[in-house]
């Protein structure tokens, strides 16, 4: 087997592209606003991610039916007191409002009371820019590093709320420039060192105990929740497009006593606003429009069950985009576009397959980035490749006419598959070259060869011509391969009776360098042939086949014999009588014909024939 060997300088080339394409890709989502495309897209992916659901996290929902029964919102607060009464009885270990109550009523002595008496009651609180409320230590966080966010201070409620509870968190949901809320902050850094944990994270605490703190990760014992550059964990309620992700109670059925004892027993109870009259609602990754409540829901469950997926670091996301942009690049060494648009499609899946498989286990890598890599590297390979075929078609319209690639464009398919057709055929051969040849050096042969080739196909070309083949100091032409060319036999003698008389353009050149003049043969014949993509899959050229193809070639080398330039067939001389002047001779006996074979000799042309000449010379053909 012969193995194909790439130079180093292509190898390093399209692992260049490969490298580049990913670097670049990158670049251009930081720094463009390709950034929020690729957030979108990252959203898109994390709809993949099924977290567990802790079995002791249960909502309270103030929901329509509540509100319809209640009346007006906010409730009287001995409602939440009540409440908290039906909760102890069933067996609620800790109750957190994602409520604000900012200003003070006659009924928070009742609800103070209710609180102390249930034990484990968190209230959300709001930021704020004024620094005119003094907040308990008790209810404060003292982290050894300072926090990413700050604020200047916390909105609080009543002193007698704030007395009677177990913890303060903010309900703030700092979403995105987009407004989706993709990351809840676990805690925000207040003045004199101390910090303020979200309702998630003091929710948590409540429940779990106190926690260990880590500039990038919280831990308590054997479970470790890792946490993005703003100390934050993605939000990624469970969508249900009819209902709500998490298990839910209405607020109305909890005052009435309408549900099953143990449903609340050694539950975290979470209460919060799911009425559509009540507008608390934001999009997330995974819900384009949750409830607030259970944006902290989804918070504390991760907390809760230590599952919370994170981001890939930077570097393997990088060396996963290169590697796939290196299999497109590499695939550029084969220079063909099929293995290249293979290798694209291949990496194309993987760049989104990939974070697909990963973020169901929680890690994530944006495939944006990755797309984008892959997209790129391919679109550079394929510009890498047409230029190295674009010059290597400029290389072979050396080789092939330029007739016959426009025809071969314009229908691929017809010479591949092959025709019967007329057409007139003719070789030319050079006198007594080879000891010319044996005497000269090589470089002075090649020189005289190429400009006497040079001159000849121009005229083949001016009269529409195809040259088949170069047979040594002998060509092949083909008149009447391409349309329109019903006059392919005056074509071919016209064309013929010019080379003769052009011998003196190059005479004089080929008389200095070998001592002797430069003559020719021509042989010419009409007939039907097989025309078409001849040899085989690693090399194939146009040509044709037949007999009289071989007559054609017989004359050129009768034109020793019978001392002549130019020797038409019969059928060629019947095309062409009215354009020439020759002179028949005997029927000659040709090897590989059975009868004798008529020939004329061309010895000039007619007063029509100069003039038909003289309109291929002006005319396109």
């Amino acid at each position: 087997m012969v193995t194909k060997m790439h130079p180093s300088g292509q190898v390093a080339k399209f692992f260049l592209i490969g490298i580049v394409a990913a670097m670049l890709s990158f670049g251009v989502v930081a720094f463009t606003p390709l950034h929020w495309f690729s957030v979108k897209v990252t959203d898109g992916l994390l709809r993949y991610y099924r977290p567990p659901q802790h079995p002791h996290l249960l909502i309270v929902a103030i929901d329509d039916t509540s509100l319809k029964a209640l009346g007006r919102f906010p409730f009287d607060r001995t409602v939440y007191a009540q409440m908290l009464e039906r909760l102890k009885r069933a067996g609620a270990d800790v109750v957190v409002f994602d409520l604000l109550f900012v200003e003070p009523t006659p009924s928070d002595a009742a609800l103070a009371a209710a609180m102390r008496q249930f034990g484990k009651v968190v209230l959300g609180v709001n930021l704020s820019i004024e620094g005119k409320w003094a907040i308990p230590q008790r209810l404060l966080l003292s982290p050894p590093f300072p926090l990413p966010l700050s604020v200047p201070s916390v909105m609080l409620p009543p002193k007698p709320l704030l007395d009677a509870c177990a913890g303060i968190g903010f309900v703030y949901p700092f979403h995105s420039q987009d407004g989706v809320c993709r990351t809840l902050p676990l805690a925000v850094q207040l003045p004199q060192g101390k910090a303020l944990p979200s309702l998630a994270l003091i929710a948590a605490m409540v429940w779990k105990g106190q926690p260990t703190f880590h500039p990038r990760a919280l831990t308590w014992q054997q479970s470790r929740i890792s946490l993005g550059a703003d100390w934050d964990i993605p939000v990624l309620p469970p969508y249900s497009p009819n209902s709500v992700g998490f298990p839910h109670l209405s607020l109305l059925r909890v005052l009435k006593g309408d549900f099953d004892p143990d449903v609340f027993k050694g539950k975290l109870v979470l209460v919060g606003i799911m009425a559509s009259g009540l507008t608390d609602r934001l999009p997330t990754p995974t819900d384009p429009l949750a409830f607030g409540v259970e944006i902290h829901a989804s918070a504390i469950n991760a907390l809760l069950t230590g599952h919370s997926p994170r981001y890939a670091p930077f570097a393997a996301q990088l060396f996963v985009a290169i590697a796939l942009a290196l299999l497109v690049g590499l695939a550029g060494l084969t220079q063909r576009y099929r293995p290249c648009l293979w290798a694209f499609l291949l990496s194309a899946v993987a760049a989104y397959g990939l974070p697909m498989l990963l973020v169901a286990h929680g890690l994530i890598v944006p495939p944006f980035p990755l797309l984008l890599s892959v997209l790129t590297a391919f679109i550079a390979v394929m510009v890498v490749l047409l230029e190295t075929h674009w010059a290597a078609l400029q290389r072979l319209q050396a080789f092939v006419a330029p007739s016959v690639t426009g025809e071969a464009m314009s229908t691929p398919g017809r010479f591949r598959v092959g025709e019967r057709r007329e057409v007139t055929v003719l070789f030319s051969d050079i006198r007594n070259f080879t000891p010319i040849a044996a005497s000269l050096p090589p470089y002075e042969v090649v020189a005289l060869l190429s400009s006497y080739f040079n001159r000849m196909t121009e005229l083949v070309q001016l009269y529409g011509g195809i040259v088949d083949k170069f047979l040594g100091d002998g060509m092949m032409v083909l008149f009447g391969v391409l349309p329109h060319q019903d006059d392919h036999a005056q074509r071919a003698v016209l064309c013929a009776w010019q080379m003769l008389e052009e011998l003196g353009t190059v005479n004089w050149e080929w008389e200095r360098v070998t001592g002797t003049p430069l003559r020719i043969g021509i042989g010419i014949n009409t007939g039907t042939a097989v025309i078409g993509e001849i040899g085989s899959e690693q090399r194939k050229e146009l040509t044709a086949l037949g007999a009289s193809v071989n007559l054609a070639q017989r004359l050129e080398q009768l034109t020793k014999d019978v001392g002549a330039s130019l020797l038409i067939s019969e059928s060629t001389y019947e095309r062409v009588a009215h354009l020439v002047t020759a002179e028949p001779l005997e029927p000659l006996t040709v090897r590989g014909f059975d009868q004798p074979i008529c020939v004329y000799r061309v010895t000039g042309l007619t007063e029509e024939g100069k003039r038909t000449r003289r309109l291929y010379w002006t005319a396109v053909v």
